[in-house]
């Protein structure tokens, strides 16, 4: 009865006595019901049992299996009665030692699985640290909000973009009959003549340049007008306005790049087209296969050689300019410092010493223009390398930065 009456006084529990007598104990009845998951100790105390042998065996220590002993305790088992309290605080040691060890366990069998895993690349790094963090934060918590979506984000178009779509575009449009497009495989000379005149081909570029200085949102919603009448003007006009390499150029290029190129490409005096794509490595800017070149000086000028081979390059037929992806080594040291090696961005004109724009390709018959960009050991100053010398290397964080 006094075991009883000791109990009693835990607040988790509400005990009731009756019909108790000195042959026969009290009944003893608990006032909330049993929790769901107590079918299920014995499963856990075998566990239980299974950890304490195999912390015994790992560790060493016959301290870390008496640590776990007190799960081991029969279900529906009891201490003796006269248990103290020190004897109860002996236990919550013992469990706080559980939770220790457990944690040791879950501490070395994460720095296991850590190993397995690969590493994060260098470019895996770059590109994880570009961009920003918007609606898919939301997702990846579990709690998405379509209404905080709507709230947040709301493209308008300004007045001068609202304008551009409603005439410039428009009229574009008119000048662009789709059937004639495809069975000429060009467009007529007035739609090439108005692309250039409006500066289609500089949407993204800053008004300080010459361009329009458009936002994405306007950009997005020529395009998507433009795709409703004629998909071949879509893909031309997009590429200017995408890694162009306008915006390369005016994000990362030299003073005398940006003074010479932007006006030109602003106004379409030159069309610009981005060489990439390769026979074996298809897109990938990471693995630029048969586009190499190598530090080297000449005359006492630093520049580099190049031996690349580009195929399906939209707009080169017609470029006047190409933006070059090549993969840059420096063996014998002569960057010192200034730049690195990796993947690499080179500015070449069209008349450029031994760049060969070659034959045009017709892609699932496409009418835009497409075609090759090839050249062997052709010799690129550094002043021709988009940033200069101090941007060798920095190809990919150009590209996941722009494109983020």
């Amino acid at each position: 009865r006094a075991s009883n009456r000791s109990s009693a006084k835990d607040p988790s529990q509400s005990i009731q006595s009756s019909g108790s007598s000195d042959n026969h104990p009290p009944r003893v009845t608990l006032a909330h019901p049993p929790p769901s998951f107590l079918p299920f100790i014995p499963n856990m105390l075998a566990t239980a049992t299974a950890k304490r042998a195999f912390l015994a065996r790992s560790v060493g220590s016959t301290a870390a299996a008496r640590s776990l002993s007190v799960l081991s305790a029969p279900p529906g088992g009891s201490f003796p009665p006269a248990q103290s309290h020190r004897q109860s605080q002996h236990q919550l040691q013992q469990q706080r030692t559980l939770l220790g060890f457990v944690h040791a366990i879950d501490k070395r069998v994460y720095q296991w699985a850590k190993r397995q895993m690969p590493p994060i690349s260098k470019t895996e790094q770059i590109a994880l640290g570009c961009g920003t963090i918007g609606f898919d934060k939301d997702i990846f918590t579990g709690s998405p909000s379509l209404q905080k979506l709507v709230d947040t984000y709301q493209p308008k178009l300004s007045p001068e973009e609202q304008s551009y779509m409603d005439n410039q575009v428009q009229t574009l449009c008119t000048l662009l009959n789709d059937h004639d497009v495809s069975i000429n495989r060009d467009f007529s000379k007035d739609a090439w003549d108005y692309m250039r005149s409006e500066k289609f081909f500089g949407m993204k570029i800053p008004k300080e340049w010459g361009g329009l200085g458009f936002s994405t949102h306007a950009v997005s919603s020529v395009l998507q007008k433009l795709a409703t009448q004629c998909f071949d003007a879509n893909a031309t006009v997009a590429v200017p306005n995408s890694l162009g390499p306008g915006e390369l150029l005016a994000r990362y290029g030299t003073q005398e790049q940006k003074e010479y190129f932007l006006p030109r490409l602003a106004d379409g005096t030159l069309i610009p087209c981005f060489g990439l794509t390769g026979p074996h490595s298809g897109s990938d800017a990471t693995s630029l296969i048969e586009s190499d070149c190598v530090v080297t000086e000449r005359n006492g000028e630093l520049g580099v050689v190049a031996t690349f081979k580009k195929r399906y390059i939209t707009l080169a037929p017609v470029a006047g300019v190409v933006g070059l992806g090549l993969n840059l080594s420096d063996p014998n040291g002569l960057l010192k410092g200034q730049g690195g090696e990796g993947f690499t961005v080179a500015l070449l004109e069209r008349d450029h010493e031994g760049l060969r724009m070659g034959p045009r390709h017709m892609p699932l018959n496409a009418a835009f223009m497409n075609g090759t960009v090839e050249g062997e050991e052709v010799w690129i100053p550094m002043s021709s390398i988009l940033g200069g010398q101090e941007r060798c290397g920095f190809g990919w964080n150009m590209f996941v930065e722009c494109l983020a």
